[in-house]
């Protein structure tokens, strides 16, 4: 467990297999949900239920002791001799925290994907990013009533990066097949309320990446090829560029020594953001606090 600062606060040693890969936990570290890529554990309580869900990608912690899970059908092919698995559909599970039984599922119509998912902060629903690499993206929204999943087609061939902390909005980032437009909707009407086309911002060869996020309600940060990061207001108005190299040093203050060019920014807390940073060879996460700007005075 990591705190702000991404400082290791936290440590559970875990007895699964070796080659488990981590997929949901909860904050005090009380349940930790794992896949094997044969099963889903989930280790609660100090002993491990069995999940038989193979080959899971996501897991989300739900409210009312539920579980929500992620996972291709996969298929065995042959192909000169040797034989490989191949991905068809996807199905979304939802599981009793306490016993590991499916109480239901549902069919995403997303071939040969990975699933990655967007908590809504408060109303205990879930964006499902379907990525079908080349072949674009669906965005479903998973929601639970009575114990059965109710599971909706939000948007096609874009990216869900985030939604604002008071969960009113949900910002949407190019896929990089398709159109080069970040765009936020009203939740959960998903009406859209704002929209920024690279080409509005009239700088050549400007193309925005799929990372972005809502470092406040009202403040989004966006990510582009080449132009560096993009801060703007929770309207997509552009407020400055941000760039990641200083551009001076003084006798006074050392501002950063940081040089590099970012692969990946997350929202950490209000203001704050980690950015994975490639530096030659090397790749490192640091911590970026955006200070107070005329955003705020609005």
């Amino acid at each position: 467990m990591l705190d702000e600062q991404l400082q290791p606060i936290q440590r559970l040693p875990l007895d699964v297999p070796p080659t488990a890969e981590l997929l949901a936990a909860s904050p005090d570290l009380a349940t930790v949900v794992v896949t094997d890529t044969c099963r889903v554990i989930i280790m609660a309580a100090g002993r491990p239920i069995p999940v038989e869900i193979v080959a899971a990608d996501s897991a989300t912690l739900l409210p009312g002791d539920r579980l929500l899970v992620t996972a291709p059908t996969l298929e065995r092919l042959t192909y000169i001799g040797r034989e490989y698995d191949t991905k068809g559909e996807h199905l979304v599970f939802l599981v009793d925290l306490g016993s590991g039984h499916v109480l239901d599922q549902a069919v995403l119509d997303a071939v040969d994907a990975s699933v990655t998912t967007v908590p809504h902060p408060h109303d205990g629903s879930v964006v499902l990013d379907a990525a079908m690499g080349q072949d674009g993206a669906l965005i479903y929204v998973a929601q639970v009533l009575d114990d059965r999943l109710k599971v909706e087609l939000v948007a096609e061939n874009v990216v869900a990066a985030s939604f604002a902390p008071s969960g009113d909005r949900l910002l949407l980032t190019p896929h990089p097949s398709f159109d080069n437009q970040i765009s936020v909707l009203e939740w959960p009407s998903r009406r859209p309320l704002a929209r920024l086309h690279a080409d509005d911002m009239e700088i050549e060869g400007l193309a925005f990446f799929l990372y972005g996020c809502f470092l406040s309600d009202r403040r989004v940060l966006l990510m582009t090829y080449e132009h560096g990061l993009l801060l703007c207001t929770g309207e997509l108005n552009p407020v400055a560029w941000i760039s990641l190299e200083p551009p001076f040093e003084t006798s006074d203050v050392q501002v950063s020594t940081m040089r590099g060019v970012a692969e990946a920014v997350f929202g950490v807390a209000e203001d704050v953001f980690a950015a994975d940073i490639r530096d030659g060879k090397s790749r490192s996460w640091t911590l970026w606090r955006i200070p107070p700007s005329r955003v705020d005075a609005d």
